[in-house]
């Protein structure tokens, strides 16, 4: 469909529409540090709009991509994919599984669950469509896991990504030969897919910080708004509410005592500028709070002062 490098703020929304016309609506999220002003990134389809498995070369600097239940009934999508790590490397989360993918290693995923996909720079997969019919028809008699990956290393690996790549680059051949090509693949997958692998903590704890990172970008962004809930700092970042709760546990604290710290501090900031004349009580509804008691009594337990008392003391040794 489209094999231009894209870069930029605008090349970013045209890679993004790109990507949800091939594969389905996916959420794209630039690099982290400076956005989408440094995003660069490319779509190379399948030579053939009529191949038996259509794919995709994506190309991205994106760091996170994620495809949520509201996006599963928003489109009407029923395939496995087959994705293949040309370079770089990324994490694969999928139907409670977290995988690592190095160059050339492979997984199996299903566009009908939720999926979370996290990279480091510039990654370069191949994703290949396989008709459900297809998969499902081959592993009639066994449950069919996902997201376990097929190492690159392996036998099994190598010859599986050979076909990958040849039922991508096939062009104009024969249905036969595609039929062919394909039963091959799915012969070759049925080890891949017989016994579910353990999840590898150290690939766990990458994701959790990851989005914990992540909560705490969007906290930052929103942290005026009064409305900021675990729900809504759930869905931006693509998890659970409860998985979200976990994470700020594993820092000995919760979301809402984080939010209100970083209110707190960023009221005494405010407070601390001599050049400020506004009411506490407007600086404290410039972050966010609702309740003035409340901010009072937070603010003394936190700093040892009131607000007015913390300004006069800052302003006199200033």
């Amino acid at each position: 469909m489209n094999n231009v490098m894209h870069t930029g703020e605008q090349g970013f929304e045209e890679w993004n529409q790109y990507l949800s016309t091939s594969c389905g609506t996916f959420r794209a999220e630039p690099p982290l540090e400076q956005g989408s002003a440094t995003f660069v990134g490319s779509i190379i389809s399948s030579p053939s709009v009529n191949a038996l498995c259509p794919g995709s070369r994506i190309i991205s600097n994106c760091h996170h991509i994620h495809r949520h239940q509201s996006d599963i009934r928003r489109d009407d999508r029923d395939f496995y994919y087959l994705v293949m790590q040309m370079n770089g490397s990324g994490v694969m989360c999928q139907n409670d599984g977290q995988t690592l993918l190095k160059q050339n290693d492979l997984v199996l995923l299903d566009v009908n669950k939720p999926c979370d996909f996290y990279f480091t720079g510039l990654s370069d997969q191949l994703s290949l469509i396989i008709p459900r019919r297809y998969i499902e028809s081959r592993f009639r008699n066994r449950e069919i896991l996902l997201n376990h990956r097929i190492e690159a290393n392996s036998r099994l690996g190598s010859l599986i990504g050979m076909l990958a790549q040849q039922l991508f680059d096939v062009g104009e051949a024969e249905t036969e030969e595609s039929e062919a090509m394909l039963d091959a693949l799915l012969t070759l997958m049925k080890p891949s897919v017989r016994e579910s692998p353990p999840l590898t903590h150290m690939y766990q704890q990458q994701t959790q910080s990851l989005m914990l990172q992540k909560a705490k970008v969007c906290i930052e962004k929103e942290l005026i708004n009064n409305a900021l809930s675990p729900s809504m700092i759930a869905d931006q970042v693509g998890t659970s509410v409860r998985n979200l709760h976990r994470l700020f546990a594993s820092c000995d604290t919760t979301i809402g005592r984080y939010i209100l710290e970083r209110r707190l501090e960023q009221c005494a900031d405010d407070l601390k500028n001599e050049g400020a004349h506004e009411k506490v009580s407007s600086v404290a509804y410039n972050w966010g709070f609702s309740d003035v008691s409340h901010f009072s009594r937070s603010f003394k337990a936190r700093f040892g002062m009131s607000p007015r008392e913390f300004r006069m003391r800052k302003t006199t040794y200033s």
